[in-house]
């Protein structure tokens, strides 16, 4: 949604990340809308392997959890 806050949680239950979304207009007024997140935490470290936990609260509209699941690609240290 336009307005919620998105919380990112590992799987021991610390918060990775949290967008609060207060946007006026979504996407062409479709009722679509994104957030884009460069897979890293609050201090800009990159995310590591695993599951994650996330909570959407759209206030009103209710809430929302899925998972998560993101896989880092080892450095190819050959092409250096």
């Amino acid at each position: 949604p336009a307005q919620c806050t998105i919380s990112i949680f590992s799987m021991n239950g610390s918060l990775v990340r949290q967008f609060n979304r207060n946007v006026a207009e979504d996407v062409a007024g479709l009722g679509l809308s994104s957030q884009n997140w460069e897979l890293t935490n609050e201090e800009g470290i990159p995310i590591a392997s695993g599951v994650y936990i996330v909570h959407i609260d759209a206030g009103e509209l209710g809430e929302k959890v899925v998972k998560f699941f993101h896989i880092n690609r080892p450095i190819d240290l050959d092409t250096f």
